[in-house]
């Protein structure tokens, strides 16, 4: 099965035991389906090499442009890491792989989410990317997934690889004045999680809420950099 990735693989940063980000599934933008309905020609080379944060090489300056992409990395940042966007970077920038559980892609998922997520093909593609990337540090993109991954037969599959946890789910909040979503952590043998909303279609969600848990957060990045003795050129600047 070849794997469902948006950036490319670097020997000894992020093949095996890297930062996995998972969402749900591969975007499609409206004006990117307008220009294919079109027949317009969307600039992409297969062939360049990217890393999540600059994925201009393959896709364009239109790579700039997408409004996840853009969240996540602004994250990073309020989290006390930020991701450089040129050229490929360094070694954290190279860690880091992006994928999806499914292997599909869409404006957003219209159906159930948990009912898409156990699909038995869409289930296969999540497992598969777990076992071979291993990752040792794995954010999901849209708060159900950590539900999702509590169900019998995909704990199952995913303690094959990664362990047992250490416990169910922890879902946190802080205060705050504006909306207050959850967000979870688990502890594996292999692995820690971090389930965060998903960052584009998250009504109401404030990157200042989302900086509340730098610590948290943070100290898992700071932990996963200093496991992995990743040179930290960004934080050096």
């Amino acid at each position: 099965m070849e794997l469902n990735k948006g950036n490319s693989i670097f020997q000894s940063l992020n093949d095996i035991g890297g930062l996995m980000i998972c969402g749900y599934e591969w975007g499609f933008s409206k004006k990117d389906q307008k220009a294919a309905e079109t027949e317009e020609q969307i600039f992409y080379d297969d062939d360049a090499v990217t890393t999540f944060p600059n994925k201009s090489a393959a896709h364009g300056e239109r790579a700039f442009t997408w409004r996840y992409d853009n969240r996540i990395i602004k994250w990073f940042e309020l989290w006390g890491h930020p991701l450089s966007r040129t050229g490929l970077g360094g070694e954290f920038e190279k860690s880091i792989i992006q994928t999806n559980w499914c292997n599909t892609q869409g404006h957003n998922i219209n159906e159930n989410y948990y009912r898409k997520l156990i699909n038995p093909a869409q289930l296969q593609n999540f497992i598969h990317h777990v076992k071979v990337l291993q990752p040792s540090l794995i954010f999901f993109m849209g708060s159900e997934i950590i539900n999702v991954l509590q169900n019998q037969t995909v704990m199952k599959e995913f303690t094959k690889i990664m362990g047992h946890p250490d416990s169910g789910p922890i879902k946190l909040q802080k205060p705050f004045l504006g909306r207050r979503f959850r967000i979870g952590f688990q502890k594996f043998e292999k692995c820690n999680i971090v389930s965060l909303p998903h960052p584009s279609s998250s009504r109401g969600l404030n990157d200042d809420y989302i900086t509340l848990f730098s610590e948290d957060i943070g100290g898992l990045i700071s932990d996963f950099k200093e496991r992995r003795k990743i040179k930290d050129e960004a934080r050096l600047v």
